[in-house]
């Protein structure tokens, strides 16, 4: 089974999703536009993070939601060759481990940077 599966891909139950992607960001209010729409009409919630060199994604829902917003990203190209971790998951003993998670709302910021390590890797020469 490839990393990226499920043993419970095409359950009822809840799930968890977990994807990033380092590559330019073209159109960064059109990304915004369309995590808003989708993640809000599947009723999933968690944390997009998004920058002009790429995306950070978790989020948490029903397990058919996560795999209608898994389809929905690949149908652009600049998720071409994303690696999606899906897992199934109980719900959490209380809330207090809910908002920990960040799975009480729905999160989606644009930041400056994804992380500054990559940022550095990509902008310092060595030669």
């Amino acid at each position: 089974m490839a990393a990226s599966e499920s043993p419970t891909e095409g359950g009822d139950g809840a799930g968890v999703l977990l994807y990033y992607k380092y590559a330019p960001v073209p159109d960064i209010p059109s990304l915004v536009h369309f995590y808003e729409s989708n993640c809000r009409s599947l009723a999933l919630l968690g944390r997009v993070r998004i920058a002009p060199d790429g995306v950070n994604v978790t989020v948490g829902g029903s397990m058919p939601s996560l795999e209608k917003h898994i389809a929905a990203v690949k149908s652009m190209s600049l998720f071409e060759g994303t690696d999606f971790k899906l897992a199934s998951c109980d719900h959490p003993s209380d809330d207090k481990i809910a908002k920990e998670c960040g799975f009480t709302s729905l999160s989606i910021r644009v930041v400056k940077v994804l992380h500054w390590r990559y940022k550095m890797r990509n902008s310092i020469s060595l030669y």
